[in-house]
């Protein structure tokens, strides 16, 4: 059960994140970068959005033993969304490059998304296990965070939270301390 409920807060940020970009960054972005800026983006949400759901329904009745364990049923769910994920997540990133945001957009304006940011992200974060979701999926050893997180969050995600649900967070692809476990080393990224 552990492993399942890992996988639905995986999940759950995953929602979260793309219902951010969809009700506020996209729409941010196309207002001065131009209409249809955003467009391709939005297609491939649309994109891995029904094989997705697929994946959330069987998540949800295994959790629920609606359904019985099978690993290749689970993978194949798995496969069926992730390369467009995969393939979303490295494209969108020519559409946010600095040389682009800073030809259209001021930095005042730019301040006031990261103010509105900041209260929806306060609004729709668990205290309780997103920070510990990132720490486990976020290598702060071979990249810093932007932004940095506060030393005294970073104490408390992992002295102090981490033993509430340390059964779910053993999945993730790095420590409590954010060091990439052995197991997952050869899909590390590099750096550009």
């Amino acid at each position: 059960m552990s492993f399942l409920t890992y996988c639905n807060e995986v999940l759950t940020n995953l929602h979260k994140h793309h219902l951010f970009e969809e009700e506020r960054y996209f729409p941010f972005l196309e207002s001065h970068l131009g209409a249809g800026t955003m467009t391709g983006n939005v297609e491939q949400h649309e994109a891995f959005k029904a094989p997705l759901t697929t994946f959330e329904t069987l998540l949800n009745d295994l959790r629920s033993n609606k359904a019985a364990w099978n690993v290749e049923t689970f993978r194949k769910s798995i496969y069926a969304f992730s390369n467009l994920l995969k393939e979303h997540l490295a494209e969108e990133i020519d559409t946010i490059r600095p040389d682009v945001l800073k030809a259209k957009i001021t930095r005042e304006q730019l301040d006031e998304l990261e103010s509105e940011t900041k209260k929806y992200m306060i609004a729709t974060t668990s205290l309780v296990k997103d920070p510990q979701l990132l720490s486990i999926n976020g290598d702060g050893v071979n990249g810093a965070w932007f932004p940095p997180i506060p030393g005294p969050i970073s104490f408390v995600t992992k002295s102090v939270l981490w033993h509430l649900h340390s059964d779910w967070w053993q999945f993730g692809c790095c420590d409590k301390y954010m060091h990439v476990k052995p197991e997952f080393a050869a899909y590390e990224p590099t750096k550009e």
